[in-house]
């Protein structure tokens, strides 16, 4: 007699807490350099175990923030600026502190979806690693690095990261 046994791994993808970020933005072209694009009303999510806003529930400003391409690389985009945003520890009533994140990462264009004819949309797809850096080590977490997606709606100039840090 010969019994089979057949383990079939099963991962529960729902129930894993993660460090994660959404960043979904309007941009606008800067008025000098065509291919700067500007970050304007930005919504910032983060995942449930995320350290630098762990209820999801701080204030945040992101300050001189851009998407572009510097020194006229073909395909690669550059996203850089400061994210300010709200330290839940160190606030005390009236008095809000904040940290401010250096931002920063390099993304290549992995897919263009779409090109409708008539209307000329589509969707940039890039992918990349988002960097947030206080500069001080002794802020914890002082840098966190997500690796990105993002989309870019063409030509309404909408913008859609998300990423993942890999821990």
């Amino acid at each position: 007699m010969v019994i089979t046994i057949t383990i079939i791994p099963i991962r529960i993808s729902f129930c894993q807490p993660s460090d994660t970020i959404e960043i979904k933005t309007q941009l606008k072209k800067d008025d000098f350099i065509a291919s700067s694009l500007h970050f304007q009303k930005a919504n910032l999510t983060f995942g449930n175990e995320s350290n630098i806003c762990p209820e999801n529930n701080c204030s945040y400003e992101f300050e001189k923030t851009t998407f572009d391409e510097r020194f006229g690389t073909a395909n690669i985009k550059y996203l850089s600026g400061t994210l300010q945003i709200e330290d839940k520890a160190n606030t005390n009533g009236n008095f809000i502190s904040y940290r401010y994140y250096r931002l920063s990462g390099t993304f290549n264009l992995v897919d263009i979806k779409g090109g409708n004819i008539k209307t000329g949309d589509k969707i940039l797809i890039y992918e990349g690693n988002l960097l947030l850096d206080t500069g001080n080590a002794m802020f914890s977490p002082s840098k966190v690095e997500y690796k990105s997606q993002i989309k870019l709606y063409d030509p309404q100039n909408k913008l859609e990261l998300y990423g993942k840090n890999q821990k």
